[in-house]
């Protein structure tokens, strides 16, 4: 029996055992935006994950029934908006099942078409190079063709057991050799 045959015979944990220990993990809060039916779409999530920076590519994880996910899909673009602690409130509307643009500023990225928070503490704009459906989400690959960073010093927006939570103005040990993707001894490393 093969490697693969035998992760089949493998029973899920429930998705409330699931829920309570991934909750655990913390994890910075964006909103992503796209465009649906020519109107503005978007949804608080915390399934970002940076692929590559050579091409620069980020990976988004969407529930399939959500109009975002149509939006992305439709437009073949999205744009993922970093959060500051201050930016709470937005990450609470737009976590609404509607009105998420009402009161918010925000203006057409250029390159793609998609809504782009204006006082969010930056964002990456990119287009969709593969999508793909994994259980009740889909998975898009985005090339990141725009990004802005509009404050170097910000206190970012965290999620960590159900809170939101924020850094603490101490710094720690600096992690000089490790990338959102991956630790910079494995480059180059033969694979078994």
């Amino acid at each position: 029996m093969s490697q693969h045959e035998a992760r089949k015979d493998h029973q899920p944990v429930s998705p409330e055992l699931f829920r309570d220990v991934i909750r655990h993990l913390a994890s910075g809060v964006t909103i992503i935006t796209s465009s649906a039916k020519g109107g503005p779409v978007g949804l608080t999530a915390t399934a970002v994950c940076s692929i590559s920076a050579k091409p620069p590519m980020l990976l988004v994880s969407l529930s399939n029934t959500s109009h975002t996910a149509e939006g992305v899909e439709e437009s073949g673009a999205f744009a993922v908006h970093l959060l500051s602690h201050a930016d709470k409130a937005y990450a609470e509307k737009f976590a609404l099942p509607k009105d998420h643009f009402v009161g918010i500023p925000y203006h057409t990225d250029e390159a793609t078409g998609v809504p782009v928070l204006s006082e969010a503490l930056g964002h990456l704009a990119c287009v969709v190079e593969r999508s793909i459906p994994v259980a009740d989400h889909i998975l898009f690959i985005g090339r990141v063709v725009g990004c802005e960073l509009n404050s170097k010093h910000p206190h970012p927006l965290l999620y960590f057991d159900r809170n939101y939570r924020k850094l603490s103005t101490a710094s720690e040990t600096p992690a000089t050799n490790l990338e959102p993707w991956g630790s910079e001894q494995d480059i180059g490393l033969v694979s078994a």
